[in-house]
């Protein structure tokens, strides 16, 4: 897994992430230190991060925010439910 800079705070909730280092849903890098345990612990039961590198940024961030859908879920990156 590829992380953001990480800041100290409350949980934001599971951070989005992408295959792909360069897209724009993860411009804001950063992530909370929570957070960051939180993904690393979905990784764990998530059959669709076997064999990726994703990176990550917090779901509350700007560009997350950002590249939502109108059912208010960030969008899926490729490959990514």
């Amino acid at each position: 897994m590829r992380g953001s800079d990480l800041e100290e705070g409350e949980s934001e909730g599971l951070p989005v992430w992408s295959r792909h280092v360069g897209d724009p849903v993860l411009a804001s890098n950063l992530t909370r230190r929570t957070d960051f345990a939180l993904f690393i612990v979905h990784a764990l039961t998530d059959d669709s991060l076997l064999r990726e590198a994703p990176a990550i940024v917090s779901c509350r961030s700007e560009s997350a925010l950002m590249h939502r859908d109108t059912t208010g879920a960030a969008r899926p990156e490729e490959g990514q439910d």
